[in-house]
Order: structure tokens, then C-alpha cells, then sequence
């Protein structure tokens, strides 16, 4: 079993957790709890417990705004004919098909357009510009891309095009030259909120355009469900106006689905709407990226636009069977590259596999499976010809970016951030770039093998994981990036049945737990990708966990439905 650091957070004082308990009227773990958060503010605290509208920002405080909603209004108003180009992942398939559906709503002359990942490449192709001159558009949309795009912006203006960009990437020192650039992140732009997801700038210019042709907010409101969806699936910090955004997103998905995505839920088996962050993640963020991963992610774009049920069942089941095609690829190429990793120098400083055309949709996912088995940087190429293309993924302490960047003179090209980032590379220059990748890396760890960080909020008993708590807990909702699911321990508990493995070739792992000395209750425990450790654990007399805390309903054979709560587990080690 591999070894973490677990890392507890410090306790609140007993005095401030009083203070908020009484002037927010909040229980004793949610007070905790958010004091941890770095919020003690009665105000603060009723203001994010209460994610409403009132709280976002006025969107015509974002740089360039005024100027790309009157650009945009003239663009309808002429008839003039607008091209929603937007990136192939969830965040931009979303973006595109949100703007493409409001405006087509107020009258506009809108085309959409998504490049192809394999023959167009990331942002603005040249293909895409020369496509809408071509083709008569005036004025182009860019969605989730844009801000690096130079050549291709100098194309468009060159060729009479005026672009309007929607994008939340980190810009360079210079702006390319657009007629609107709208990033918050921009150095010169003061909008409060800097963390918005491609999807949710596209939403703020919509904002601005309703209240510039004087129409009722509540259609762009509506909205909200592919900014969640993008939200969720994008990893953007959950705070501010993204909290706000998400949490209303997530209710209207609860209350209706459009189409494309009832359509895709019903394809794909799912029995309900995503109740929270964590299940956009899991269950439409994947299935709506394999699209583009595996085929054309125009057809996302028609599926999540489409108003006829037929028509959106029949996308639904194209794009199941493409996520299907999706995983096993996925489960193939991670068998191949487990084996090479097997063979690899276990004191590596970073696990680098390489094999004949695999699949280049999937070799970033297939990373974060290596840092899952050993807890390193991780880099997965697909080797065409005489290239080597593919990604890499990086763990808390490498900036894989940074490492990326001393081996550039080897290197056809890269781009990403710390934690993540693409790369090609010429066949022969394999080793020397394996060689001086591990250099990079071993000195940014100092020459210490990382280990997996646990952080964890608070220490618990098994008499405090009530119904009660679980209810309690809601109210933090919903979770993700910036604002963490709470992560427990309870310590020296014990196995009261043998611990024993489910799923498909016993991939995971579940215990049934309960204290040997204390009268308190015995709970089901399940540990995702843990099956290999059932056999160590049964020669554990008492053990420590650390999880968070789930309801779960299900239904019995013959019987009503039944709710309990489970742990499921992020780490387990020897009470010592």
C-alpha cells in the first residue's frame, strides 16, 4: 500500500465557532467547518450559504464589454451573419451551444463551428477563418479560446473579420489584435470575479446584451444548466459567482432537462439529474467530452441545441456508443502503458510511457491513471510516424510546465499549465528528453520521491456520522475546487466483517467497520480503485480512515428503497 502524508487542519477556537454559531445561526460542524475556510463573517457566511442572483457581478464592469454588446446588438439588428466558434471540450461545446441558442432566440444569423482536436489543433485554426470568410460572416465569437491565438486573429482581421473573445485562459504580456477581448484575467480588466469558466464569460456577455436590448433576464437565466455543466466538468474554483452559477445550474437541471441532455442521461442509463458537482464530473462531463476525443464535437453542439426528442435520442445514442468506444480504448491503452510502467525504474522521479498510435483522446486521462498506481508526474505519448504526441499530467509540488520548458530545446512544442500540459517531441529525441525531464523534476522535489498529501478537516467519531450531519453538511454545497468536500478521520476502528472486494475484477474496495471498545454505529466503507489492499487490511487489528461521508439510496430485491450513509474512503493506514 502506498504511503500519504495525511494533514490535518487546525482547529477552530472554541470561542469563534460560538461567535458564528450564534450570530449565523449554524450548527456547530458547518461553523467549524467554515472558520476552516477562512470565513467568520456573519455577513460572508449568510452571503455563500445563500448562493442567489443578488450577489453577481454587473456583467458591463468586465473590460471591452460595452464595446463587443454594441458590436454584437448592430451584428443582429443588420442581419449580419455571426459565427459561435468555441473549443471541443465540455467548456466550449457548452459555451457554443448556449450562445448559439439564446442569440438564434433574439433573432440573429448564427452559424456554429467546432475545430477538429486531430486535424485543426486547440483555439482559432486558420481552417475555421479561412471557412468563415468563405462562407460571408462578419462578425466571429470565440469561446474558451482566443486569448494566444494571434496568427489566426490577424488572419480574420486581415480578411475583414470582426472577433469578439470569451475566454478565461491566462493571456500572454501582449493581447492579439480582436475587436473585443472579454477575460477577466486580462492584466487591465477590474471585473471582482477572475475565476469564470469559458462558458460562464459567454453567459456574462449574454447578460449584458439583454440588458442592452432591454429583455427580460429570466431567458438568459435559463441558461444556467450548461454553465453548471461547464463548471463542473471544467474544474474552476467553486466560489464566487461560479458558486452562485452552479448552484442555480444544478436546480434547474433537477427541475427540467433541455432535450440533448434528458436525451443523453436516458441514452447512457442514468436515473437522474445530476444532484451535485461531483455528478457532472463523473457521469455528462465524460460523456459529452468523448465526442471530441473520439469523432467531431459539433455533434455535442447539435445534441445540446436540438428541441426534437427524436432527433436528440438518436445524437444521445451516437455519442453513448462513441464514450463507450471511448472507455475501451482508455482500458486497452492503460493496460499497455501499466505494463511499461511495471518495467520502469520504481525510483524514477516521473513515470514516462510511450507506445504505437494510442489513441490520442485518451492519453491524458491515461496519465492520471499512472499517478493513481505510482504517485509521480506522469506522461503518456502516442508515437505517429516519426513523432511523439501526448500529455502529461503532474501531482502537488511539480509545475510540469516549468519542467516542460527546460527540456524546450528538445521539444517540437508545449503548452498547459503546473498541473497539466501537452507536448510533441521528435521520435529520436526520446531518451535525452527522458533524461533531462527527470533532472528537471528531481530538482524541483529536491531529490525526495513525493508522496500522496491527504488533507483533512476535522477528527470524528462514528456516533457523529448521522443523518444529521450529512443534512448539515448540504449547506456547503455544492463542492469542488475552492471549496473542498469535508474530508474526516476516525481513528481505531476495526473490520467487523472480512474486508472484500466488488465491482468488475474486484476493482474496489469495501469494508464494514464499527469500534471495538465504544458502543457506536457499524457503517459500510467503500474505497474506489482500492480492491488491492482487501487482503493487506485483514491483517490490520484496528485501523485509521480518512473519507467523506455519502448518502446512499438504493433499492433491495422485493423491497422499498433504502438510504444510509457510507464512507467512502481517500485513504486508510495502521491505527498506531
Amino acid at each position: 500500500m502506498e504511503i500519504s502524508s495525511w494533514i490535518i487542519e487546525p482547529k477552530p477556537e472554541r470561542s469563534a465557532v460560538e461567535r458564528l454559531m450564534q450570530d449565523a445561526g449554524l450548527t456547530e460542524l458547518v461553523a467549524s467547518l467554515l472558520i476552516q475556510r477562512g470565513m467568520s463573517d456573519p455577513q460572508e457566511v449568510i452571503a455563500f450559504l445563500n448562493p442567489g442572483f443578488t450577489n453577481m457581478h454587473h456583467p458591463m464592469l468586465m473590460k471591452d464589454m460595452r464595446k463587443a454588446v454594441e458590436r454584437l446588438n448592430e451584428a443582429i439588428e443588420d442581419d449580419e451573419r455571426i459565427l459561435i466558434y468555441g473549443d471541443y471540450d465540455v467548456d466550449g461545446t457548452t459555451a457554443v451551444a448556449m450562445t448559439a441558442s439564446y442569440l438564434q432566440g433574439v433573432g440573429a444569423q448564427i452559424k456554429t463551428y467546432v475545430p477538429h482536436r486531430y486535424e485543426e489543433g486547440y483555439g482559432v485554426s486558420s481552417e475555421g477563418v479561412n471557412w468563415a470568410a468563405e462562407n460571408g460572416y462578419s462578425l466571429m465569437i470565440t469561446l474558451d479560446c482566443g486569448t494566444k491565438d494571434f496568427a489566426s486573429l490577424a488572419q480574420a482581421k486581415a480578411q475583414g473579420i470582426d472577433v469578439i473573445i470569451c475566454d478565461h485562459h491566462l493571456p500572454e504580456e501582449q493581447l492579439p489584435d480582436a475587436f473585443a477581448i472579454l477575460n477577466p484575467k486580462r492584466p487591465d480588466c477590474s471585473y471582482p470575479f477572475k475565476e469564470l469558466s469559458g462558458c460562464g464569460v459567454a453567459f456574462k456577455l449574454l447578460q449584458a446584451l439583454a440588458h442592452t436590448m432591454d429583455l427580460p433576464e429570466g431567458g438568459v437565466l435559463e441558461e444556467l444548466d450548461l454553465v453548471a455543466i461547464s463548471i463542473g466538468a471544467d474544474l474552476v474554483e467553486l466560489t464566487g459567482e461560479n458558486r452562485i452559477m452552479a448552484s442555480q445550474g444544478l436546480k434547474q437541471l433537477k427541475k427540467r432537462q433541455r432535450p440533448g441532455i434528458f436525451a443523453l442521461m436516458r441514452a447512457a442509463d442514468i436515473q437522474q439529474a445530476p444532484q451535485t458537482i461531483r455528478d457532472i464530473s463523473f457521469t455528462l462531463g465524460p460523456r459529452i467530452n468523448a465526442a471530441g476525443r473520439m469523432d467531431h464535437a459539433q455533434r455535442v453542439v447539435d445534441l445540446l441545441m436540438e428541441t426534437s426528442e427524436n432527433r436528440a435520442g438518436e445524437l444521445a445514442r451516437e455519442i453513448e456508443e462513441m464514450n463507450l468506444k471511448r472507455r475501451a480504448v482508455d482500458e486497452d491503452t492503460t493496460e499497455q502503458a501499466m505494463a511499461q510502467l511495471q518495467q520502469s525504474d520504481p525510483d524514477s522521479f516521473c513515470n514516462l510511457v510511450a507506445g504505437k498510435n494510442w489513441h490520442r483522446g485518451v492519453v491524458g486521462i491515461v496519465a492520471s491513471r499512472l499517478i493513481e498506481s505510482r504517485y509521480r508526474p506522469s506522461i503518456v505519448l502516442s508515437e505517429e510516424e516519426d513523432v511523439l504526441i501526448g500529455s502529461a499530467r503532474s501531482v502537488d509540488g511539480v509545475d510540469i510546465h516549468k519542467a516542460l520548458e527546460e527540456c524546450s530545446d528538445l521539444l517540437t512544442q508545449f503548452g498547459g499549465h503546473p498541473m497539466a500540459a501537452g507536448l510533441s517531441l521528435p521520435t529520436e529525441n526520446l531518451d535525452a528528453f527522458r533524461d533531462k525531464l527527470e533532472a528537471s523534476i528531481k530538482r524541483q522535489l529536491n531529490g525526495i520521491t513525493p508522496q500522496p498529501i491527504v488533507r483533512c478537516d476535522q477528527e470524528v467519531k462514528l456516533g457523529d456520522l448521522t443523518f444529521e450531519a450529512w443534512r448539515e453538511m448540504q449547506l456547503l454545497e455544492p463542492f469542488g475546487p475552492g471549496n473542498h468536500t469535508p474530508v474526516f478521520i476516525v481513528r481505531g476502528v476495526q473490520c467487523n466483517r472480512p474486508p472484500r472486494t466488488i465491482g468488475n475484477q474486484g476493482k474496489h474496495l469495501k469494508l464494514t467497520i464499527g469500534h471495538p471498545e465504544f458502543d457506536q454505529p457499524q457503517l459500510d466503507a467503500i474505497g474506489w480503485n482500492m480492491g488491492h489492499v482487501a487482503q493487506t487490511l485483514k491483517g490490520w487489528k484496528t485501523m485509521d480512515l480518512a473519507f467523506t461521508l455519502v448518502k446512499n439510496t438504493w433499492q433491495q430485491r422485493g423491497w422499498q428503497n433504502r438510504t444510509e450513509l457510507n464512507l467512502h474512503l481517500r485513504a486508510i493506514r495502521p491505527t498506531e
